[in-house]
Protein backbone atom coordinates (compact mmCIF):
# COMPACT_ATOMS: atom_id res chain seq x y z
CA UNK A 1 0.00 0.00 0.00
CA UNK A 2 1.75 3.41 -1.04
CA UNK A 3 1.28 6.60 0.38
CA UNK A 4 2.41 9.87 -0.94
CA UNK A 5 5.67 9.81 0.43
CA UNK A 6 6.27 6.78 -1.63
CA UNK A 7 5.67 9.32 -4.84
CA UNK A 8 8.43 10.29 -7.22
CA UNK A 9 9.06 13.97 -7.92
CA UNK A 10 8.28 13.41 -11.24
CA UNK A 11 5.56 11.73 -13.18
CA UNK A 12 4.74 10.93 -16.69
CA UNK A 13 0.65 10.31 -18.15
CA UNK A 14 0.13 8.35 -21.05
CA UNK A 15 -3.04 9.68 -23.22
CA UNK A 16 -4.94 7.36 -25.63
CA UNK A 17 -7.29 8.81 -27.90
CA UNK A 18 -10.50 6.14 -27.81
CA UNK A 19 -10.99 4.17 -31.13
CA UNK A 20 -13.98 2.32 -29.83
CA UNK A 21 -11.82 -0.68 -29.86
CA UNK A 22 -11.48 -1.09 -26.01
CA UNK A 23 -8.91 -4.11 -25.65
CA UNK A 24 -6.41 -2.32 -28.10
CA UNK A 25 -7.01 1.54 -26.39
CA UNK A 26 -6.11 -0.14 -22.68
CA UNK A 27 -3.03 -2.51 -24.63
CA UNK A 28 -1.91 0.97 -26.39
CA UNK A 29 -1.99 3.53 -23.23
CA UNK A 30 -0.02 0.89 -20.76
CA UNK A 31 2.32 0.19 -23.65
CA UNK A 32 2.85 3.60 -23.48
CA UNK A 33 4.12 3.83 -20.05
CA UNK A 34 6.33 0.74 -20.97
CA UNK A 35 3.70 -2.32 -20.42
CA UNK A 36 2.38 -4.18 -17.39
CA UNK A 37 5.83 -5.78 -16.79
CA UNK A 38 6.76 -2.26 -15.57
CA UNK A 39 4.01 -2.01 -13.56
CA UNK A 40 3.63 -4.97 -11.57
CA UNK A 41 5.31 -7.65 -10.62
CA UNK A 42 4.71 -11.77 -12.14
CA UNK A 43 2.16 -13.11 -9.20
CA UNK A 44 1.31 -9.91 -7.79
CA UNK A 45 -2.03 -9.87 -6.13
CA UNK A 46 -4.24 -7.01 -8.06
CA UNK A 47 -7.25 -5.69 -6.57
CA UNK A 48 -9.35 -3.02 -8.37
CA UNK A 49 -11.27 -0.50 -7.22
CA UNK A 50 -13.66 0.75 -9.74
CA UNK A 51 -16.12 3.90 -9.64
CA UNK A 52 -19.34 2.38 -8.94
CA UNK A 53 -20.62 4.91 -6.26
CA UNK A 54 -23.84 4.34 -7.48
CA UNK A 55 -25.44 1.72 -10.07
CA UNK A 56 -25.86 4.57 -13.17
CA UNK A 57 -23.82 4.47 -16.16
CA UNK A 58 -20.85 5.82 -17.22
CA UNK A 59 -19.78 8.79 -16.96
CA UNK A 60 -21.69 8.47 -13.43
CA UNK A 61 -19.45 5.27 -13.03
CA UNK A 62 -17.39 2.72 -14.40
CA UNK A 63 -18.41 1.94 -17.85
CA UNK A 64 -18.97 -2.52 -16.90
CA UNK A 65 -17.59 -3.15 -20.72
CA UNK A 66 -14.43 -1.17 -19.84
CA UNK A 67 -13.89 -2.85 -16.49
CA UNK A 68 -14.38 -6.11 -17.97
CA UNK A 69 -11.81 -5.44 -20.68
CA UNK A 70 -9.55 -4.40 -18.27
CA UNK A 71 -9.38 -7.26 -16.63
CA UNK A 72 -9.54 -9.40 -19.77
CA UNK A 73 -6.34 -7.54 -20.63
CA UNK A 74 -4.58 -8.34 -17.22
CA UNK A 75 -5.36 -11.95 -17.19
CA UNK A 76 -4.23 -12.63 -21.30
CA UNK A 77 -1.30 -10.25 -19.87
CA UNK A 78 -0.33 -13.44 -17.13
CA UNK A 79 -1.94 -11.92 -14.09
CA UNK A 80 -4.58 -14.20 -12.70
CA UNK A 81 -4.97 -13.11 -8.62
CA UNK A 82 -7.48 -10.19 -9.61
CA UNK A 83 -10.29 -9.26 -7.12
CA UNK A 84 -12.45 -5.91 -7.79
CA UNK A 85 -13.57 -4.11 -4.32
CA UNK A 86 -15.95 -1.38 -3.95
CA UNK A 87 -18.19 0.35 -1.17
CA UNK A 88 -20.90 2.20 -2.64
CA UNK A 89 -22.02 6.36 -2.00
CA UNK A 90 -24.07 6.94 0.97
CA UNK A 91 -26.99 7.56 -1.46
CA UNK A 92 -26.98 4.22 -3.26
CA UNK A 93 -26.41 1.86 -0.08
CA UNK A 94 -26.21 -0.76 0.18
CA UNK A 95 -22.81 -1.80 -2.27
CA UNK A 96 -24.93 -5.41 -2.83
CA UNK A 97 -27.84 -3.87 -4.01
CA UNK A 98 -25.67 -1.11 -6.58
CA UNK A 99 -23.34 -3.88 -8.18
CA UNK A 100 -26.52 -6.46 -8.66
CA UNK A 101 -27.95 -3.43 -10.82
CA UNK A 102 -25.35 -2.48 -12.32
CA UNK A 103 -24.90 -5.69 -13.30
CA UNK A 104 -20.98 -6.57 -12.17
CA UNK A 105 -21.66 -9.70 -10.90
CA UNK A 106 -22.01 -12.00 -13.77
CA UNK A 107 -18.79 -10.46 -15.72
CA UNK A 108 -16.43 -11.20 -12.66
CA UNK A 109 -18.13 -14.59 -11.94
CA UNK A 110 -17.41 -15.45 -15.53
CA UNK A 111 -13.67 -14.53 -15.03
CA UNK A 112 -13.15 -16.02 -11.83
CA UNK A 113 -12.81 -12.84 -10.13
CA UNK A 114 -13.61 -12.00 -6.55
CA UNK A 115 -15.80 -9.19 -5.91
CA UNK A 116 -15.82 -7.61 -2.10
CA UNK A 117 -18.84 -5.70 -0.95
CA UNK A 118 -16.60 -3.49 1.85
CA UNK A 119 -19.83 -2.06 3.92
CA UNK A 120 -19.52 -5.01 5.91
CA UNK A 121 -15.83 -5.81 6.11
CA UNK A 122 -13.10 -5.81 9.14
CA UNK A 123 -11.52 -2.29 9.32
CA UNK A 124 -7.83 -0.92 10.53
CA UNK A 125 -7.88 2.23 12.39
CA UNK A 126 -5.01 4.25 11.40
CA UNK A 127 -3.49 7.87 11.60
CA UNK A 128 -2.96 9.91 8.81
CA UNK A 129 -0.81 12.26 9.85
CA UNK A 130 -3.31 14.92 9.05
CA UNK A 131 -5.43 17.99 10.36
CA UNK A 132 -8.60 17.64 8.50
CA UNK A 133 -8.67 13.77 9.05
CA UNK A 134 -6.42 12.56 11.73
CA UNK A 135 -7.34 8.97 12.11
CA UNK A 136 -9.48 6.89 9.37
CA UNK A 137 -10.13 3.57 8.67
CA UNK A 138 -9.39 1.40 6.25
CA UNK A 139 -10.26 -2.43 5.21
CA UNK A 140 -7.81 -5.22 6.35
CA UNK A 141 -8.70 -6.39 3.11
CA UNK A 142 -5.82 -4.22 1.07
CA UNK A 143 -3.24 -6.42 3.24
CA UNK A 144 -3.83 -9.64 1.34
CA UNK A 145 -3.06 -7.55 -1.68
CA UNK A 146 0.21 -6.33 -3.60
CA UNK A 147 -0.75 -4.08 -5.97
CA UNK A 148 -3.95 -1.59 -5.86
CA UNK A 149 -5.48 -0.28 -9.36
CA UNK A 150 -8.03 2.38 -9.17
CA UNK A 151 -10.43 3.15 -11.96
CA UNK A 152 -12.16 6.32 -11.83
CA UNK A 153 -14.51 8.12 -13.90
CA UNK A 154 -13.52 11.54 -15.65
CA UNK A 155 -16.65 13.73 -14.12
CA UNK A 156 -17.09 17.31 -12.04
CA UNK A 157 -18.45 16.86 -8.42
CA UNK A 158 -20.48 18.91 -6.92
CA UNK A 159 -19.12 19.46 -3.57
CA UNK A 160 -15.34 19.40 -4.64
CA UNK A 161 -15.34 20.39 -7.95
CA UNK A 162 -14.07 17.18 -9.62
CA UNK A 163 -13.87 13.48 -8.46
CA UNK A 164 -11.21 11.24 -10.10
CA UNK A 165 -8.25 9.18 -8.67
CA UNK A 166 -7.22 10.77 -5.12
CA UNK A 167 -10.58 11.21 -4.25
CA UNK A 168 -11.49 7.53 -5.12
CA UNK A 169 -9.87 6.70 -2.25
CA UNK A 170 -12.53 7.41 -0.25
CA UNK A 171 -14.95 4.73 -1.71
CA UNK A 172 -12.03 2.67 0.79
CA UNK A 173 -13.64 3.50 4.15
CA UNK A 174 -16.53 2.86 5.92
CA UNK A 175 -20.14 4.37 5.14
CA UNK A 176 -19.36 5.76 9.01
CA UNK A 177 -16.66 7.64 8.17
CA UNK A 178 -17.48 9.43 5.60
CA UNK A 179 -19.07 12.27 7.42
CA UNK A 180 -16.30 12.79 8.77
CA UNK A 181 -14.80 14.11 5.45
CA UNK A 182 -17.62 16.66 4.96
CA UNK A 183 -17.62 18.24 8.17
CA UNK A 184 -13.26 18.61 7.81
CA UNK A 185 -13.63 20.00 4.47
CA UNK A 186 -13.60 17.56 1.62
CA UNK A 187 -10.77 18.55 -0.45
CA UNK A 188 -8.36 18.40 2.61
CA UNK A 189 -9.28 15.15 4.14
CA UNK A 190 -8.98 13.54 1.07
CA UNK A 191 -5.14 15.35 1.02
CA UNK A 192 -5.01 13.57 4.19
CA UNK A 193 -6.25 10.22 3.56
CA UNK A 194 -3.63 10.15 0.31
CA UNK A 195 -1.20 10.60 3.10
CA UNK A 196 -1.34 6.36 3.84
CA UNK A 197 -3.37 5.59 0.94
CA UNK A 198 -3.05 6.52 -2.85
CA UNK A 199 -3.10 3.65 -5.47
CA UNK A 200 0.28 2.05 -7.64
CA UNK A 201 -1.63 2.77 -10.77
CA UNK A 202 -4.72 4.86 -12.21
CA UNK A 203 -6.38 4.23 -15.57
CA UNK A 204 -9.04 6.97 -16.31
CA UNK A 205 -11.50 6.14 -18.98
CA UNK A 206 -12.41 9.50 -20.42
CA UNK A 207 -14.44 8.83 -23.19
CA UNK A 208 -17.37 10.71 -21.72
CA UNK A 209 -17.27 13.03 -19.04
CA UNK A 210 -19.49 15.63 -16.59
CA UNK A 211 -18.39 19.06 -17.11
CA UNK A 212 -20.57 19.96 -14.41
CA UNK A 213 -22.89 18.64 -11.99
CA UNK A 214 -21.85 15.16 -10.48
CA UNK A 215 -20.85 12.65 -9.34
CA UNK A 216 -24.45 11.12 -10.68
CA UNK A 217 -25.85 13.43 -12.58
CA UNK A 218 -24.28 16.28 -14.64
CA UNK A 219 -23.95 17.95 -18.38
CA UNK A 220 -22.45 14.99 -20.49
CA UNK A 221 -19.07 15.98 -23.04
CA UNK A 222 -17.25 13.74 -25.12
CA UNK A 223 -13.51 13.90 -24.55
CA UNK A 224 -12.95 10.46 -26.06
CA UNK A 225 -9.97 9.90 -23.94
CA UNK A 226 -8.24 7.65 -21.91
CA UNK A 227 -5.80 8.48 -18.98
CA UNK A 228 -3.17 6.33 -16.80
CA UNK A 229 -0.11 7.09 -14.82
CA UNK A 230 1.59 5.48 -11.47
CA UNK A 231 1.45 9.12 -10.24
CA UNK A 232 -2.11 9.72 -8.61
CA UNK A 233 -1.89 13.10 -9.05
CA UNK A 234 -0.34 14.30 -11.95
CA UNK A 235 -2.89 12.04 -13.30
CA UNK A 236 -5.68 13.91 -11.69
CA UNK A 237 -4.05 17.59 -12.81
CA UNK A 238 -3.96 15.87 -16.55
CA UNK A 239 -7.59 14.70 -16.03
CA UNK A 240 -8.23 18.18 -14.73
CA UNK A 241 -6.54 19.87 -17.90
CA UNK A 242 -9.27 17.80 -20.05
CA UNK A 243 -12.22 18.66 -17.93
CA UNK A 244 -11.14 22.61 -18.41
CA UNK A 245 -10.59 22.11 -21.80
CA UNK A 246 -14.39 21.12 -22.37
CA UNK A 247 -15.51 24.10 -20.27
CA UNK A 248 -15.42 22.89 -16.82
CA UNK A 249 -14.22 25.71 -15.74
CA UNK A 250 -16.40 27.33 -14.07
CA UNK A 251 -18.26 24.29 -12.40
CA UNK A 252 -14.30 23.57 -11.18
CA UNK A 253 -13.56 27.25 -10.17
CA UNK A 254 -10.05 27.28 -11.46
CA UNK A 255 -8.47 27.84 -14.87
CA UNK A 256 -5.54 26.13 -13.94
CA UNK A 257 -5.61 22.27 -12.33
CA UNK A 258 -2.87 22.70 -9.46
CA UNK A 259 -5.15 25.71 -7.87
CA UNK A 260 -8.20 23.62 -7.39
CA UNK A 261 -9.36 22.12 -3.65
CA UNK A 262 -7.41 19.28 -3.20
CA UNK A 263 -4.35 20.40 -5.70
CA UNK A 264 -4.22 23.09 -2.85
CA UNK A 265 -4.71 21.00 0.05
CA UNK A 266 -1.91 18.63 -1.37
CA UNK A 267 0.35 21.61 -2.74
CA UNK A 268 3.35 19.80 -1.16
CA UNK A 269 3.53 16.89 -2.73
CA UNK A 270 2.34 18.15 -6.28
CA UNK A 271 4.84 16.73 -8.88
CA UNK A 272 7.96 18.62 -9.69
CA UNK A 273 7.89 17.89 -13.52
CA UNK A 274 4.66 16.51 -15.70
CA UNK A 275 5.74 14.06 -18.88
CA UNK A 276 2.67 13.65 -21.00
CA UNK A 277 2.75 10.82 -23.74
CA UNK A 278 0.41 10.46 -26.45
CA UNK A 279 0.16 7.14 -27.44
CA UNK A 280 0.87 6.58 -31.31
CA UNK A 281 -2.12 6.35 -33.82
Amino acid sequence: MRNLDALPHDATVAITRATGALRTDIDRTIQTLGGLEALFAPGDRILIKPNINSPLESPAGVDIAFLASFIDYLRESGYHRIAVAESSGRTWAPTDDVVRRKGLLPHLVDRDVPFFALDDMAWRKVQTGGDALPEVHIPRLLEDFDRLIFLPSLKTHGNTGYTLTIKLAMGLTPLSDRGKFHAAGVAHAIADLARILVPDFAFIDGRRAFIDGGPDYGTTAEPGVFLASTHPIALDIEAVRILLQYGAGPHIGATDPRSTGTMMALSDSLPDGITVHWACD
